[in-house]
């Protein structure tokens, strides 16, 4: 195989750099999220856990958990350049070392690295391209207070914590425009990922299945389902996901195209396939240690005990290799009571976010849509990492 092409991906605060993360990924490429890593590396026991303790006192740790509080470790470091500057100090070599080890483990000839602290980490001597996703100061404000419930207050600290997208943009070798309709973000993404595999002998070139028309459209009754396979979602599935979504809800939710692929490179998707067609679909997305489930539909309520049963085993069995600690599920209302009953019967239970324990909380509350149900499901007794 030819040597590894490694490509560094990096913007500012709300930019969408994990979108493109996974646009990067549906092209082909392997990928590395070093922010989550910097997040592993603050765990107890984890090789920047008891540096921070030292450097920044015990002020930093929950005393219910022992972990180290994020947001009470942020309040110093987004408010003090020096405090951010010792911390990154800290955290750096730990990811850096982890990095370099994944992207030789990586299986494909293509690695994406996102971090976003790039170029400050050093990380950008191991890649051949660097690439930087920009937006505006106001959409940055926007998708932070909509998306992520912050303060509008918050949300300017974060933002002005962060080096000016100027001086990232000037050590780039791609620029991503992310400020406007997703579609655009992904044709610009798909040609400079194909400019760079072409500019390299012998590397493997991108296959990139163009969207397929869906199966022709049957009433839900009509659809046989003796057995299903289930797979990861693709972009030809999108107008056969938004037709169950449309019909698992009695028309109440009908995304369109760009909401679909939206949702694509936000979350992973299954699908789960009866011959041609789309009869369940569910997303999840998994961050410290913690899988947020949504998106979750059957074409007809009886397939939830089999089909629901299956797509649950296989997302519970990729969070178990995140070591995940709790999956939280999101029931939109328009969906109806059956999703609710299934979980139920799955051993999830009914609260609100307010309610959960440390760190769940912060999660379900940024992750949870208007109008849900909450249900939640501890994975696993014991914490994967305790103080030492």
């Amino acid at each position: 195989m030819a040597e590894k092409i490694v490509i560094g991906l990096t913007g500012n605060i709300a930019t969408g750099k994990s979108l493109v993360l996974r646009m990067l990924q549906e092209l082909g490429a392997a990928t590395i999220d070093a922010d989550k890593l910097a997040h592993e590396a603050m765990f107890p026991g984890g090789p920047a856990y008891q540096a921070i303790v030292e450097e920044f006192g015990r002020f930093v740790v929950d005393p219910d958990s022992g972990q180290i509080s994020r947001d009470r470790l942020g309040r110093i470091a987004f408010a003090v350049p020096e405090a951010m500057a010792r911390l990154e100090a800290i955290t750096h070599p730990a990811v850096r070392q982890e990095v370099l080890a994944r992207i030789k483990a990586a299986p494909a000839p293509v690695v994406v690295v996102e971090a976003i602290k790039l170029f400050e980490s050093g990380l950008t001597e191991h890649c051949q391209s660097a690439w930087v996703v920009v937006a505006p100061p106001e959409v940055q404000l926007k998708r932070l207070v909509e998306r992520r419930k912050m303060s509008p207050e918050q949300a300017q600290q974060r933002i002005k914590a962060q080096s000016p997208q100027g001086e990232k943009v000037a050590r780039a070798d791609v620029v991503i425009d992310n400020s406007g309709d997703l579609a655009r973000t992904w044709a610009l993404v798909k040609r400079q990922y194909t400019a760079l595999l072409d500019g390299r002998t012998g590397a493997a070139q991108a296959v990139v299945a163009e969207p397929a028309p869906a199966p022709e459209v049957k009433p839900a009754a009509e659809v046989q389902v003796a057995e299903v396979s289930i797979r990861r979602a693709k972009r030809q599935d999108l107008e056969a996901m938004a037709n169950l979504i449309a019909t698992a809800t009695k028309g109440a939710l009908n995304p369109d195209l760009s909401q679909m692929m939206e949702s694509l490179f936000t979350r992973a998707y299954i699908v789960a396939m009866a011959g041609d067609y789309v009869v369940g679909v569910a997303g999840w997305q998994a961050e410290n240690l913690i899988a947020g489930l949504q998106d979750f539909y059957m074409l007809r309520d009886d397939l939830w005990p089999k089909v629901g049963q299956q797509m649950l085993d296989m997302i519970h069995d990729e969070v178990n290799k995140l070591s995940c600690e709790v999956a939280i599920v999101f029931i939109l209302n328009q969906a109806g009571p059956k999703p609710v009953e299934f979980f139920e019967s799955q051993g999830y239970t009914q609260a609100q976010a307010k309610d959960l324990g440390y760190l769940w909380k912060d999660a379900a509350k940024e992750w949870q849509p208007e109008n849900s149900v909450l249900l939640y499901k501890k994975l696993r007794e014991q914490r994967i990492m305790v103080p030492m």
